[in-house]
C-alpha cells in the first residue's frame, strides 16, 4: 500500500512538472485597443497565458479578471533566445491580436476572424510588436 501511495505521488509530480513546462504567463502592457477572437479589449495591461496541451490561450485585463479564452495554434519558435512579444495586424486603425511568441518556446497564432480578413482585402495589414515580459 505504501509502494503504491509513493507511486501515485510520483505521476502526480511529473504530471505537474509536464504542465508547468506546457503553461506560460505573460505581462504587456498593450497600448492601444485591439480584438482578440471575437472580444473587444480597451488599452491596457494583460496577462496571456497559454496551455499548448490544450491549444488554448486565456487573457486576463490588469485585475485578474478573463476577458478572452481563444484556439490558437502553436507555432515553432525558430529563435532559441526569443524574448516574449505579441503581434497585431493592423488595418486601417484596428488591431487584431494575431501572435503571442514565449520566451524560447513555441509561440500560438490566432486564426483570422470574418471582419479581419475583410479588412484585409479592403485595406491590406501592417504589423504592430508588443514587447511584453515573463510574469
Amino acid at each position: 500500500m505504501k509502494n503504491l501511495f509513493l507511486a501515485l505521488a510520483m505521476i502526480g509530480l511529473f504530471a505537474a512538472a509536464a504542465f508547468a513546462q506546457e503553461a506560460s504567463v505573460v505581462l504587456a502592457r498593450v497600448p492601444f485597443d485591439f480584438a482578440v477572437g471575437a472580444a473587444q479589449m480597451p488599452a491596457g495591461v494583460y496577462t496571456l497565458e497559454r496551455n499548448t496541451a490544450a491549444g488554448m490561450l486565456t487573457i486576463r485585463d490588469g485585475s485578474g479578471l478573463v476577458k478572452a479564452m481563444i484556439q490558437a495554434i502553436r507555432m515553432e519558435n525558430s529563435k532559441a533566445d526569443r524574448q516574449p512579444m505579441l503581434v497585431f495586424n493592423t488595418y486601417g486603425g484596428r488591431h487584431f491580436l494575431s501572435r503571442v511568441w514565449w520566451a524560447n518556446g513555441p509561440g500560438q497564432q490566432m486564426l483570422r476572424t470574418r471582419i479581419e480578413k475583410e479588412l484585409l482585402a479592403a485595406t491590406g495589414a501592417k504589423q504592430v510588436l508588443v514587447a511584453g515580459r515573463l510574469h
